[in-house]
């Protein structure tokens, strides 16, 4: 199956930038006790949605602002991008600290799509990666955050490439313990495209704060239900991705009634985030369309 288009023009983003079920210790950290609790499940928002309005119509500090305003959403993802290299900057991310948590909202997690691959087959680069994501560590800390979201898209033999990943994420995740930040592998590319790769390399990291980021869309050519069903044992949030949709309001690529009720009866509780990637569309109405289908879905997944 050819990868949907905006999936691939994110990818070619990062790559035109860079260009300058396990048995250990692994323990879900969100748990439903009761799987009709309606406190389980919040609707986030993730930074991406908004690339083409960021700088010019949309500054990154107004963000959060904007998604509480405009779509109800209370929940942030980030993306490293806007940050301008300002992560280091404790008093810049104090700010968004002041905007969000001082206004009951909740920071969930950065995406960092970083210059340098933390599974790369070259071991200079490997740390230079680890260095790299260090910063960002330290940023989804002082907001609160529950991860970074990284690659892992080296690609090439898949053995070779678990071991790589390994030794990259697991000096990321030795660097993050005890700040309450997970690595999370996010399927983008590569041999992270492959659900049981990714639960190997859960295996081979053997770190109690990596993990996978469930997306909606971006398992290639891998069965995406199959790929999300896998990832939830190990996932601090869930990437609802949507591109275009019907008139009746359901998204074409995906089935979210199928997927939310794969959520809905794992024993996965925290934030399901939109990230809207669709062309010729306004980025709120789009948000809007995808938050109407996961409410619909999950009171479906309810009945």
């Amino acid at each position: 199956m050819i990868e949907p288009m905006q999936s691939i023009s994110r990818r070619s983003f990062i790559g035109q930038a860079a260009l300058g079920l396990p048995a250990f210790s692994f323990v879900p950290s969100l748990v439903a006790k009761d799987k009709n609790d309606p406190n389980r499940f919040q609707i986030g928002i993730q930074e991406y949605t908004f690339h083409r309005w960021i700088p010019n119509k949309l500054d990154h500090l107004d963000y959060p602002a904007l998604a509480k305003k405009k779509l109800g959403i209370t929940h942030i993802e980030y993306w490293n991008r806007p940050f301008g290299g300002k992560h280091t900057d404790k008093k810049y991310v104090g700010e968004l600290v002041k905007r969000t948590t001082g206004e009951g909202m909740k920071n969930v997690l950065i995406l960092v799509d970083a210059k340098n691959q933390l599974d790369s087959k070259d071991a200079k680069a490997r740390a230079r990666a680890v260095e790299e994501h260090k910063g960002w560590v330290d940023c989804a800390a002082q907001l609160d955050c529950k991860a970074i979201r990284v690659n892992c898209r080296s690609g090439g033999n898949r053995d070779e490439n678990l071991d790589n990943a390994a030794k990259g994420l697991g000096a990321l995740c030795d660097y993050a313990r005890g700040t309450g930040v997970k690595i999370v592998i996010e399927p983008h590319g590569g041999n992270s495209q492959d659900p049981d790769w990714l639960l190997a390399a859960m295996k081979k990291i053997n770190k109690p704060n990596a993990g996978l980021l469930p997306d909606f869309n971006n398992f290639g050519r891998y069965n995406r239900y199959d790929g999300v069903t896998k990832s939830l044992p190990f996932a601090p949030a869930v990437c609802a991705k949507a591109l275009k949709f019907d008139a009746n309001g359901n998204e074409v690529n995906t089935d979210y009634y199928k997927m939310i009720k794969i959520i809905y009866e794992s024993s996965y509780a925290g934030v399901i985030s939109i990230e809207f990637e669709g062309r010729g569309v306004d980025p709120i109405e789009g948000s809007l369309k995808t938050k109407a289908l996961i409410e619909k879905a999950l009171k479906a997944a309810a009945a």
